[in-house]
């Protein structure tokens, strides 16, 4: 006799990974991602620049060989004088400004 509700239970969950990345896939990355941008990556591989940029920091890859920027592309700070800031533009210098003192009258 059936009373028109159905059995509650639950589907199989599939062991496999949603969009995992083939052995090709991660070579590729390997090999192209200091000669090529993130995007240039992405659309080669048909996955988004941030799945690229993840994956990368996963691997541990990095643009740079110390992780930072190289000596020639780091803006070069400059004597006070000069005022160059971290950016390589010209910054405006600051003026000193002295607050006059005021004195009260005595009575």
């Amino acid at each position: 006799m059936t009373n028109g509700w159905k059995k509650l239970g639950t589907k199989k969950k599939s062991t496999a990974v949603p969009n995992a990345w083939k052995a090709s896939e991660v070579s590729y990355l390997k090999k192209n991602f200091k000669k090529r941008t993130a995007r240039e990556i992405a659309e080669h591989l048909g996955r988004t620049i941030n799945a690229v940029r993840a994956k990368a920091a996963t691997l541990g890859l990095r643009k740079t060989t110390s992780g930072r920027k190289s000596k020639e592309k780091r803006a070069k700070v400059v004597s006070v004088s000069g005022r160059v800031a971290a950016t390589g533009r010209r910054t405006a210098k600051k003026k000193a400004t002295k607050k006059k003192a005021t004195r009260r009258k005595k009575k």
